[in-house]
């Protein structure tokens, strides 16, 4: 008798479990960068296409109030201004404008579609065509 209670027991312990860690889950989300309010007027002189040091090509526009990068031909993604020069993309992109926007350099290229492997280096420089 002894055994079959502590058989039971048991089987009810095990099968309460899932219900128990459920409860213990944690959600982790992307911290979102800070946006910088920035006028049509502050990326005119970034709306250029840009070199990359592996031969690919990216061009930056801006559509009344929205920006926009694309890689060689792909899609254009949507940028956000982070501060005056510096933008990020949803998948994570950063790229800041350097040297009075005739460089920039681009934070984990490799998330961009398109995008040439740049070997074990997440940062990809490139200059003003």
């Amino acid at each position: 008798m002894k055994t079959i209670l502590l058989g039971v027991v048991a089987a009810l312990a095990l099968t309460s479990l899932p219900v128990v860690h459920a409860d213990d889950s944690v959600h982790i989300e992307r911290p979102h960068a800070t946006r910088y309010h920035m006028d049509a007027s502050e990326f005119r002189s970034f709306s250029n296409r840009y070199a990359l040091s592996n031969g690919q090509e990216v061009a930056f526009k801006q559509t009344m109030s929205q920006r926009y990068v694309q890689l060689d031909d792909g899609q254009y993604m949507r940028i956000y201004a982070t501060s005056p020069k510096t933008f990020v993309t949803d998948s994570g992109v950063r790229f800041e404008f350097r040297d009075e926007g005739e460089t920039v350099a681009i934070t984990d290229f490799a998330r961009l579609p398109l995008a040439k492997a740049n070997g074990n280096s997440p940062l990809m420089m490139a200059a003003r065509r």
